[in-house]
């Protein structure tokens, strides 16, 4: 068994899953597999349904005992090494199916026989090796899935670039003939927003990506002058609670590329962030300008790209969705806010 166990993070995972509903399923399925086998064995005596009703409530109450006497000493337990928590587990077992076996004999019969208390140990043996056999390979698969998110999170990552890169360079250029001031800070801010899109931690807090969001956009306002305003509705109480770096800032790099650029008209972004249903929503609201979308591709890349990044961070319960309501593009991103920085 212990071949299965092939780094310490594969066996720390082990106990932790065993304790989960889908451990639970799993014990409940090899105890019925087992009874069953039992019941339905050649040159077995009487009824073999009455076998097992009997052999299935005997095996998952020692299932359900033992499991329960793990889930209890849960926090004991992760504190021995790998092999001595398996063997704590398996005595567990054996432990409570001896106990039980020779109750169920002095219930039934009133007397004991140590043999058929052995034969029970011994079939109750087999059972929690293969059950924890089953357990590690679906540990190893949970820290196999893991691993490769994380590899598809860091090629996300590794695509992120500042696609504003050389427009910024050109501003502040410029700037140093006109405002060295502005340039300097310009400067500054650009290189925050370099150093996000480098940065190997893949979670900040949701203040920290709005005040990076408003440095991307003091850029652009270098750029393009008085040619759109940006207003912020900002009601929420989580603004501690932890969103993917560069969530919210390639959204509005979208709202000023494909909102505001092509528009010859001053424009307004509209960015509101509030709570509900134990989420954030990011709601981000700029003009279409019914220009063709089909002549920009990167528009669908960048939403793809956050929405790929939000999902491997929290799965089923973040989401990037999309809309056109009265000639106005809307980008709402929701993110679950019971994880603090």
């Amino acid at each position: 068994m212990a071949a299965r166990f092939k780094s310490p993070d594969l066996t720390s995972a082990l106990l932790p899953i065993m304790v989960t509903e889908r451990g639970v399923l799993a014990m409940l399925v090899t105890a019925q597999l087992l009874a069953t086998l039992l019941a339905f064995a050649p040159m077995s005596i009487g009824s073999a349904w009455e076998r097992l009703g009997l052999i299935s409530l005997f095996i998952h109450l020692v299932s359900t005992i033992s499991l329960a006497a793990v889930y209890g000493l849960k926090s004991q337990l992760e504190k021995l090494n790998s092999n001595l928590e398996i063997l704590t587990i398996i005595a567990i077992f054996q432990a409570n199916t001896l106990i039980l076996s020779l109750a169920s004999q002095y219930y039934i019969s009133d007397q004991i026989d140590w043999t058929i208390a052995g034969q029970h140990c011994l079939l109750g043996l087999g059972m929690q090796l293969f059950f924890i056999y089953l357990m590690s390979i679906y540990a190893e698969r949970v820290e196999t899935i893991k691993a490769l998110s994380k590899v598809e999170l860091d090629a996300l990552y590794a695509r992120i670039r500042p696609h504003f890169l050389n427009n910024s360079l050109n501003t502040i250029a410029e700037l140093t003939h006109v405002d060295p001031q502005a340039a300097e800070q310009a400067t500054l801010n650009l290189a925050r927003l370099s150093q996000a899109a480098m940065r190997t931690q893949q979670l900040t807090t949701l203040v920290d990506e709005i005040n990076l969001s408003k440095q991307y956009l003091a850029i652009e306002a270098w750029r393009f002058g008085d040619k759109f305003e940006v207003v912020w509705h900002i009601d929420s109480c989580n603004l501690a609670s932890q969103v993917p770096v560069l969530s919210i800032q390639p959204l509005l790099e979208n709202a000023v590329n494909y909102g505001i650029e092509p528009s010859g008209n001053k424009s307004q972004i509209e960015v509101s962030i509030f709570d509900t249903d134990e989420q954030i929503v990011i709601k981000i609201t700029n003009p279409t300008n019914n220009f063709n979308r089909s002549s920009h591709s990167g528009q669908g890349i960048a939403l793809s790209n956050i929405k790929a990044r939000v999902e491997l961070h929290f799965g089923k319960s973040a989401s990037l969705r999309t809309s056109i309501q009265q000639d106005q593009f809307v980008s709402e991103l929701c993110i679950p806010f019971g994880v603090k920085a």
